[in-house]
């Protein structure tokens, strides 16, 4: 099976970007399949492809095993297609954009398989910009926002590696990702030029 390329963090703190970054940089890698129960953005910049269900529809496909995990965040729920990601991970390196929690269960999964990134702010003043410019919110959900982001950077040493995403250097982040993930991504096209 191909690499899982695991980028986590708190809200706002630059994920999808990095992600679609390195969609673009590595043209082999694919993005991970989502279904949440989220409105879709009326901006959308999606790095993945996102199927939109009702709650009730997305607690079905998770008793039938559809997700390979799946987790309540803000109040919605995010899971991952089990089978068009397994797909795609028999053909390429899948890029994940996602949560902790979802970050940790893959991780579980697929122990010895996953390259983790955790992005962290720059510091706490700068992430409660980020969530405070995430749209208009209420004070209560300021609060669980600003909680959920505290505990996520509590377990960044769970994940391989650590990189603070200074403000206006974003290129430089996304340079420091991609050559933490260029050797395993030639390393793979190696073997995949062999057995083919």
């Amino acid at each position: 099976m191909h690499p899982l390329i695991i980028i986590s963090g708190p809200a706002g703190v630059g994920k999808t970007t990095v992600a679609k970054a390195l969609l673009k940089t590595f043209p082999v890698l694919r993005s991970s399949v989502t279904y949440t129960t989220r409105r879709p953005r009326e901006f959308s910049s999606e790095d993945k492809k996102m199927y939109y269900v009702s709650r009730d529809e997305f607690l079905a496909k998770g008793k039938r095993g559809d997700f390979l995990e799946w987790a309540e965040v803000h109040g919605d729920l995010y899971g991952t297609d089990r089978a068009e990601t397994l797909r795609a991970l028999n053909e390429h390196p899948v890029i994940f954009n996602i949560d902790v929690q979802g970050a940790e269960q893959l991780m579980g999964e697929f122990p010895g398989s996953c390259i983790t990134a955790f992005l962290l702010p720059e510091s706490h003043e700068q992430m409660v910009d980020h969530i405070k410019n995430r749209g208009e919110m209420t004070e209560g959900n300021f609060q669980a926002r600003l909680k959920s982001a505290e505990i996520e950077l509590a377990k960044k040493d769970r994940f391989q590696h650590q990189i603070v995403n200074e403000e206006g250097k974003l290129s430089e982040t996304i340079e420091q990702i991609s050559r933490i993930v260029a050797p395993a991504i030639r390393e793979q096209a190696s073997i995949d030029k062999k057995i083919g």
